[in-house]
């Protein structure tokens, strides 16, 4: 296609998710307006399909280059190289046919697949399809039934050893392991572990023993695949709280990071009720750990639930304010980060309800001159959703949330890093 035909030119046509590509628009008529577009269908229960698009007048060169060029229009404005791949928006939604004659299982980690197509005077002048993927070629899922874990572990096809990161989820429950193949493929051995929610494991997020954890960093001390003395965590959300706690009982877990967590042990999730109690979301040696709070704020419980019945309001917001207003309370249910055996990475979002209960986590650190490295990133414009960059962001701030998203994720990489290569040369 080279030559007189405009031609979108990509890097690479297979890449990570997780990793950026450079996309060009080439031979081009000079200050000529050029549209590309971005489309992938996802399939469901029902067959969502995803769109975006760029409107660029292109250079004197005939040329435009996503990364260093802003659009006139889109669904994104600003230079952003992977601008398409954030702000695609649900464009149609099919419903599904089913197959009855298909035998075969649904992939767990489906690349995604894109087409990009070039636009002239409202003509296709080209179109190219480029793939994402969730795991890179050397790495191998396994899943892990072994001693009560209900895990899956990522690890690389050559078996050797590296450092290994344990992975928990949020108050989703079950096993996501987006997260988890992406770390194991920057060099990671990564065990994603489901805590509640699925299989054998509590149906909800109430009574989750820490001996589970116990056993799921025995597990990782024997595997082969695991470099030995160190072991980082990694949570989100609710799975933050539990990442904090177990770091601080448990010193063979050596650097932390709290994705929009909390350093406060909130009751389990449960309906919004009048029961008089609320249960505990976590326990150890058959007691459960302080929380905030074994008495149900029933009138603040009763406002959560029309606001979420009627979809007005923030319950969430108001329902951690009725878990909080006891002083006495949360001072108990606090987890002694200070007891961390290792550095932290903190990643907050600015509008995100969980950061006050961060921020409590540095005061705490400070009051106790915590003397391994520490940091909190918060995010401006962004909330409980960062996560995993270039990928579709739902809500209204989309772009702050790409960016927390994109950046967060890069310094999580470096944080797991650092500190391992620091240990390994303490110890050498």
């Amino acid at each position: 296609m080279v030559g007189n035909k405009p031609w979108i030119q990509v890097d690479r046509m297979t890449s990570l998710v997780d990793s950026p590509i450079n996309i060009r628009i080439l031979d081009v008529e000079p200050q000529k307006e050029v549209t590309i577009k971005a489309h992938r269908a996802v399939e469901g229960e029902k067959i969502f399909h995803f769109s975006s698009f760029a409107t660029f007048i292109s250079d004197d060169m005939g040329q435009i280059d996503l990364n260093k060029q802003a659009p006139v229009r889109g669904t994104y404005s600003g230079t952003d190289g992977m601008g398409l791949f954030w702000s695609l928006e649900v464009s149609k939604i099919e419903e599904k046919v089913e197959n009855l004659t298909s035998n075969s299982s649904p992939d767990i980690l489906p690349p995604q697949k894109f087409t990009l197509s070039l636009e002239i005077d409202e003509q296709v002048v080209n179109e190219i399809q480029i793939e994402r993927l969730w795991k890179a070629e050397n790495v191998e899922r396994r899943s892990i039934r072994e001693n009560g874990l209900i895990a899956t572990l990522f690890s690389n096809k050559d078996g050797k050893p590296r450092p290994a990161v344990i992975m928990l989820g949020g108050s989703e429950g079950g096993l996501n392991e987006f997260q988890g193949s992406l770390l194991a493929s920057h060099g990671f051995t990564v065990l994603v572990l489901a805590y509640f929610g699925i299989d054998h494991l509590p149906k909800r997020l109430v009574e989750i023993p820490l001996e589970y954890i116990e056993t799921a960093i025995e597990w990782m001390k024997d595997c082969q695949e695991v470099k030995k003395g160190w072991l980082g965590i990694h949570g989100v959300s609710r799975g933050s709280e539990l990442a904090l706690l177990s770091a601080s009982l448990f010193h063979d877990i050596k650097a932390v990071v709290s994705l929009n967590g909390s350093s406060i042990l909130f009751s389990g999730i449960v309906s919004w009720t009048e029961e008089q109690t609320l249960p505990p979301a976590w326990t150890y040696k058959g007691e459960p750990l302080p929380y905030a709070t074994p008495c149900n704020p029933v009138k603040a419980a009763l406002e959560c639930r029309e606001m979420s019945q009627k979809k007005t309001g923030d319950p969430i917001a108001r329902w951690y304010k009725a878990l909080t207003e006891d002083p006495d309370i949360v001072d108990k249910a606090t987890i002694h980060v200070e007891n961390i055996n290792g550095p932290m990475l903190l990643i907050s979002g600015e509008e995100d309800v969980t950061l006050e209960f961060s921020k409590k986590a540095v005061e705490r650190l400070k009051n106790h001159s915590f003397k391994e490295f520490y940091n909190h990133l918060i995010y401006t414009g962004a909330g409980h959703s960062i996560g995993i960059p270039y990928v579709f962001c739902n809500g209204e701030k989309k772009e702050s949330m790409a960016r927390a998203s994109a950046d967060s994720w890069r310094k999580t990489i470096e944080f797991f890093s650092e500190s391992f290569r620091k240990y390994e040369q303490i110890r050498n």
